[in-house]
């Protein structure tokens, strides 16, 4: 893939792109970058995520792809499919896919369980490695992962999402280290709780409870995905060049302990 020369725009792919923290971050790349947005099945909120970006900005070439990246072979047919309609390489990749699945890991099904891992965290460095080859060549690169607080603070239930996040952030330092030289950052993110689709039901359990969520979140609310979105754009920055193979939590001081102690 090379880049034409009738784009101005470097071109940014998130997987995921179309809800959440992934369309928070498009949202935040978007007046600077060209955008590729993957989904896995759910056309209609992916058309009206593009509706979304079109409406704020026009001029930005957004182009949505359905691939599902659940396992590494799902990676050759995204950038295939990049190549045929975006005839650009990327600049910036923001790893932003995936699902959860929780359960005990005494009870827990195993193939349900390691298909968590192959998601999170092995269709991810897939991606990842596709992508880092062109900036490899241009000498210039952004890549965001996505981990989680879950990776350093523990949570019954999450053993196999806590395993792929921990490797998410093992895997942002060292490659970091091997890129750094070309112009290439890999950083990871880790947010907290943050309001998306993925976690609607939680958020509906804690409202109905009478567990008090201030008391558990020192800043007494849950993130919005346009907060991470911010966070993303200012690391794919030339404001960020010297900013790589670190994890930045971004929870609200979750993690920081129990704000009533």
């Amino acid at each position: 893939m090379t880049n034409p020369t009738t784009t101005t725009k470097k071109l940014a792919i998130i997987t995921g792109g179309t809800s959440g923290i992934g369309l928070g971050a498009a949202l935040k790349l978007a007046p600077n970058f060209n955008l590729v947005l993957t989904f896995a099945s759910d056309e209609a909120k992916a058309q009206k995520a593009l509706a979304s970006i079109k409406e704020l900005f026009p001029e930005t070439q957004v182009t949505l792809i359905q691939q599902k990246l659940s396992v590494a072979a799902d990676a050759d047919s995204l950038f295939a499919k990049v190549g045929d309609l975006c005839k650009q390489s990327p600049s910036v990749l923001v790893n932003s896919a995936g699902r959860l699945n929780d359960g005990l890991f005494l009870t827990q099904d195993f193939e349900k369980f390691a298909a968590v891992v192959q998601e999170h965290l092995i269709a991810n460095m897939a991606v990842t490695q596709h992508a880092v080859k062109a900036m490899y060549k241009a000498k210039w690169g952004r890549i965001i992962n996505l981990s989680s607080i879950s990776a350093n603070f523990a949570k019954r239930g999450q053993a196999n999402y806590a395993a792929a996040k921990a490797g998410i952030e093992g895997f942002t330092r060292t490659l970091a280290l091997e890129v750094a030289h070309r112009g290439i950052t890999i950083n990871a993110i880790a947010p907290g709780l943050i309001e998306t689709p993925m976690t609607q039901e939680l958020l509906q359990k804690i409202d109905s409870s009478d567990r008090n969520l201030k008391a558990r979140i020192p800043a007494g609310r849950p993130g919005k995905p346009e907060e991470v979105g911010a966070l993303v754009a200012f690391l794919c920055s030339d404001d960020a060049a010297y900013i790589t193979g670190t994890t930045i939590t971004i929870d609200g001081g979750r993690s920081l302990g129990d704000p009533e102690s």
